[in-house]
């Protein structure tokens, strides 16, 4: 278990919400959630506590921003990337169009359990690349599948906020973990 701290009020909240949500008894059907709170509210704690929480199974945690920069530096045609002027970055990413969303999509879902449950964390760099990752990986939470989709926003009513993006969620549950 991460260290031998006993997780906030808000974490015990917040790891109530999910059992509820996304625990071994939750299949069949789509099960995809998202756990969103600010920078430093203990997220990734939770998350990697959740793992060793029995409630949820076999549980795998992924990285997303480790595996979109090492998909960077692999592809020669992608590392231009790295020298995008910060003022048209958008519109740098847009001559990549669907190829760079695709090998981001297609590398991350082949890391997922087919039977149990996978963590998203560290999601940001997808907006970036001008994915939202409700849509981009909906399809896969699908059978015994489960996607715990983590990521630096804040709920606004019904709206979730990551930086300067809105998550389009549908029926999507969204745990926020309050400081």
């Amino acid at each position: 278990m991460p260290g031998n701290n006993p997780p906030t009020p808000a974490q015990y909240r917040a790891m109530e919400q999910l059992k509820g949500l996304i625990n071994t008894s939750n299949i069949g059907g789509r099960t995809l959630c998202c756990l969103v709170g600010r920078q430093g509210s203990g997220k990734t704690w939770l998350v990697k506590r959740i793992a060793d929480a029995s409630e949820f199974g076999p549980t795998r945690y992924i990285a997303v921003n480790t595996i979109i920069l090492e998909l960077i530096n692999e592809d020669p045609l992608l590392k231009e990337i790295y020298e995008f002027n910060s003022e048209t970055l958008k519109s740098d990413l847009n001559r990549f169009g669907s190829r760079v969303r695709q090998a981001v999509h297609d590398r991350v879902a082949k890391q997922f359990l087919p039977e149990g449950l996978t963590v998203l964390d560290h999601m940001e760099l997808v907006f970036a690349l001008g994915m939202d990752p409700v849509t981009t990986w909906y399809n896969d939470a699908v059978g015994n599948k489960r996607i715990l989709m983590v990521l630096t926003g804040r709920m606004a009513g019904q709206m979730c906020r990551c930086g300067e993006h809105t998550l389009t969620r549908g029926d999507q549950p969204i745990v926020e973990l309050e400081a």
